[in-house]
């Protein structure tokens, strides 16, 4: 066939077929790149939290059965969100706000409401449990928790026995 493309008749260049079958391979790898990235990021932390949390749920609520039921649903809650929740300023303190209202509807409490003062004593009893309870250390409660290793340290002062 003869004739002329509508491109070339407006003054524009037509591009091969391969060039632009080329470019939109390249494009669609970085379409489908974040979602692997964030699967990739959600797997890794829930290999990485998923112990302590079953622990933390298991001593608060005293039965490992509503235990793991409890944080199969933080996880669960985390899965449908982790996009946005990746986002935030703190993915791990949210998730682990997220674990403890679900910790608190297994134990019976209510739809977590915690005024904005009351957040950090919240955490410092986590950070008292998660030490005394589940001997974790510092670095780790930190990590548990969401929060920066130095912010621990207002949450959990240096005891001078330990």
């Amino acid at each position: 066939m003869t004739g002329h493309r509508p491109a070339a008749q407006s003054g524009q260049s037509a591009a091969p077929a391969a060039v632009i079958t080329r470019q939109q391979g390249r494009v669609r790898p970085q379409e489908h790149r974040a979602p692997r990235t964030a699967l990739t990021a959600y797997t890794a932390f829930r290999e990485r939290h998923y112990e302590p949390y079953l622990q933390y749920a298991a001593l608060r609520i005293g039965r490992h059965g509503p235990a793991e039921t409890a944080v199969t649903a933080a996880f669960t809650e985390l899965a449908v969100s982790w996009t946005a929740i990746l986002g935030s300023a703190g993915p791990a303190a949210v998730a682990w706000r997220i674990l403890h209202d679900h910790v608190d509807r297994a134990l019976g409490y209510g739809p977590a409401s915690v005024p904005a003062d009351h957040v950090v004593q919240m955490l410092q009893c986590d950070a008292h449990f998660l030490h005394d309870r589940m001997h974790l250390s510092r670095d780790h409660i930190a990590e548990v928790l969401g929060i920066r290793p130095a912010d621990l340290h207002s949450l959990l002062p240096r005891s001078p026995e330990r």
